[in-house]
């Protein structure tokens, strides 16, 4: 299950409804994602930001939607300090480590209060379109006067209509959400990861292996093999380099394509997330001849729903064969993406089912 806390004003309590009216109890049925309604009417930014922080979330809870600013409007606080607040808020988010969605201004009914609302919301896009996820919900309730006028019942707070367009509008907008903020975070740890400085590699031996399939180059540490990967390179481009663990994986390697070995005893040393590193534990447990679907690998981790980002540690897999994600397809027995190119991945189960 996801989460989402919501946080904001009479627009996300639901008001004059109760919460179960809410946009956010809609979007909640639609989307599948648990909605925490955290809305209190009247708030202003900095009300919410002050709730925000003494409100003691779930430990599960990494993501935060806010709505809010209008009520600043209507007091007639400048637009200068309502950003300032807003501001605040993205910066608290970031330090906790949560992941922000601001909801833009709705444009009401009211020309007068439009000229601000409108305003507000294209300083917060220009401000904020780098720091959280911007949802414009406007389309939901109306872009004209005439619908805008139809949308609410006293100009500002929605019918129970209105509300239920938002939250079928906002339901696959905050599932969008939370894939990209998924997405990004995976790509951020890879990216550490990768970042390796070269003086990491200092003591990395390495030589390359000629196989039916091309050249593998074998890198190892003082510790174990760190790396084992296609690669274009010339075969005299290294030498043994005296590494006792270069030489074994060499062997084992040899003899595992002339079908003479079906399991692999070498020392590793490689480095990953904790979530690469559990993948590439459950790839290591695929036997022999058999063949696994990335959904097979994110059940046995006890996470069904992570299928992509299963994929994405499959493919991040430094130690190909050894560590077989060439035996990972897709649905229908796809042969799906593998770094050496699919031809390779094709030939390695071929060998191992005998064919």
């Amino acid at each position: 299950m996801k989460y989402v806390a919501c946080f904001g004003d009479s627009l996300i309590q639901g008001f004059p409804y109760n919460n179960q009216n809410s946009w956010i109890a809609e979007a909640e049925k639609r989307s599948g994602i648990k909605m925490l309604n955290y809305g209190v009417c009247g708030e202003c930014c900095d009300d919410i930001l002050a709730r925000l922080k003494m409100t003691k979330l779930p430990e599960y809870v990494r993501h935060i939607l806010f709505l809010g600013g209008a009520n600043d409007v209507i007091e007639g606080k400048p637009e200068k300090y309502i950003l300032e607040d807003i501001a605040k808020l993205a910066k608290w988010c970031e330090e906790q480590r949560y992941e922000l969605c601001i909801v833009l201004p709705l444009i009401s009914a009211e020309p007068m209060l439009n000229v601000q609302l409108q305003s507000l919301g294209r300083a917060l896009q220009e401000k904020f379109a780098d720091k959280a996820y911007l949802l414009d919900l406007q389309p939901s309730v109306g872009m004209s006067s005439l619908e805008r006028r139809r949308a609410y019942l006293d100009g500002v707070h929605p019918k129970a209509t209105t509300y239920k367009a938002m939250g079928v509008y906002a339901a696959p907008l905050v599932n969008e959400w939370l894939e990209k903020t998924a997405m990004a975070k995976l790509e951020e740890v890879a990216q550490e990861v990768e970042a390796i400085s070269e003086e990491d590699f200092e003591g990395i031996a390495s030589c390359l292996l000629e196989t039916p399939i091309g050249n593998l180059r074998i890198s190892a540490s003082n510790k174990g093999i760190v790396e084992i990967v296609f690669t274009d390179e010339e075969v005299t481009a290294f030498g043994a380099n005296e590494n006792k663990f270069l030489a074994e994986a060499c062997k084992q390697l040899q003899e595992y394509f002339a079908k003479e070995r079906t399991s692999f005893d070498l020392t590793l040393d490689v480095q990953g997330t904790e979530f690469q590193e559990k993948v590439w534990e459950e790839l290591k447990k695929i036997p022999y001849g058999e063949v696994r679907t990335y959904q097979d690998i994110a059940t046995a981790l006890g996470n069904p729903k992570a299928v992509r980002a299963v994929g994405m540690a499959n493919n991040r897999n430094p130690i190909c064969i050894v560590v077989p994600c060439h035996r990972v397809i897709g649905k229908n027995n796809k042969l799906t993406g593998y770094a050496g190119g699919v031809e390779k991945k094709e030939y390695l189960l071929n060998l191992e089912s005998g064919k």
